[in-house]
């Protein structure tokens, strides 16, 4: 009983002590004004950003439609005005082509279904990086020293590996060699 009579009192000093040596806290301020400028500001912000997020929603949802209109067409062709500045060489080529290709041999090459290209296998050769900052760094010196292309792909938070483009395993031997040769590191498979 003593021990908790003890630690009231002992308490209760403290708390005086502290309220002597800082004074009383003011927990309302002086000034209606101060407040409502302040309640003011804080509503103004919260409608700047709630605008804000209407108009991202809106963005969100027109790029959505956007997206889902050219998924739907089926023959989707480049105007020839913003073709790009390969187009016109593309057309002079296959002007020349035709000019010396006979007439029944052009109609044939028409109507064959074109080849697609594929795409390429991008192949993780380093282990992963923890941060973007140190694989993005380790991918432009090796761009330095390789002239090779490289990705930095998140596998995950905290995870980051390096990789390179091949079409087929030749390809990604000979790329590897070509790191090895340059860097120094010993590769599997190289």
């Amino acid at each position: 009983m003593f021990r908790l009579l003890g630690f009231l009192i002992g308490s209760a000093i403290s708390i005086a002590v502290i309220l002597l040596v800082t004074g009383l806290p003011e927990f309302h301020s002086q000034s209606s004004e101060i407040d409502q400028k302040r309640f003011d500001e804080a509503v103004e912000k919260l409608m700047a950003r709630k605008v804000d997020a209407e108009r991202m929603g809106q963005l969100a949802h027109t790029v959505a439609v956007d997206t889902d209109a050219v998924e739907q067409q089926s023959d989707f062709e480049v105007p020839q005005d913003h073709a790009g500045p390969d187009s016109d060489r593309v057309g002079l080529q296959q002007e020349e082509q035709s000019t010396q290709v006979p007439a029944d041999q052009a109609v044939a090459a028409e109507s064959e279904v074109p080849v697609s290209v594929e795409s390429p296998q991008w192949y993780s050769f380093w282990n992963p990086f923890r941060s973007q900052v140190a694989a993005t760094g380790f991918v432009s010196r090796l761009e330095e020293v390789t002239g090779l292309d490289y990705r930095v792909v998140k596998v995950k938070s905290g995870v980051y590996e390096v990789a390179f483009p091949y079409f087929d395993d030749d390809e990604r031997r000979t790329k590897l060699a070509v790191i090895s040769d340059a860097t120094g590191l010993e590769l599997p498979d190289s």
